[in-house]
């Protein structure tokens, strides 16, 4: 199977330009952990709550203390990435040599056209163990049945 078949199409993107807590708070609006940062539909770098989490610092409280900084300051540049035709067995791997969650996938000159995650690659493994695995059929039958049998 290639990355076309299994990326994510409809992708949150931001700017580099935008507050670092805006993105935050819209991650955990939206429930992503990744947020891939583009500049036209061009990828410039991506987001992680990691990255966040590492830039900011906590009250004991638990509430955040964000820096004032952009995107741009705290992203991972030049994010590994691949393309519509890569095997996700490739991509599988590159996630966890690099210990990364998520590829941006990209075609011509850096654009944007899909996002493959951790969560997704999960998921197709998780279904094609459903598919493989023959269903057990199970049959009650009450303790008077099976003497009636015999």
């Amino acid at each position: 199977m290639k990355a076309d078949r299994l990326m994510r199409l409809e992708v949150l993107t931001v700017p580099p330009d935008l507050p670092l807590e805006a993105a935050h708070k819209l991650m955990l609006r939206r429930g992503v952990r990744h947020l891939p940062v583009v500049s036209g539909h061009r990828l410039a770098g991506i987001l992680s709550d990691r990255d966040i989490l590492l830039a900011s610092g906590r009250l004991k409280n638990g509430t955040f203390v964000y820096p004032s900084l952009s995107v741009g300051e705290v992203m991972a540049v030049s994010p590994l990435s691949a393309e519509p035709g890569t095997p996700i067995s490739d991509i599988a791997k590159t996630m966890v040599a690099s210990k990364i969650d998520c590829v941006p996938i990209v075609m011509g000159h850096n654009d944007l056209v899909g996002l493959v995650t951790s969560t997704d690659l999960l998921l197709i493994v998780t279904q094609m163990e459903e598919e493989a695995q023959p269903a057990l059929t199970f049959q009650i039958r009450r303790a008077g049945d099976l003497e009636t049998q015999a």
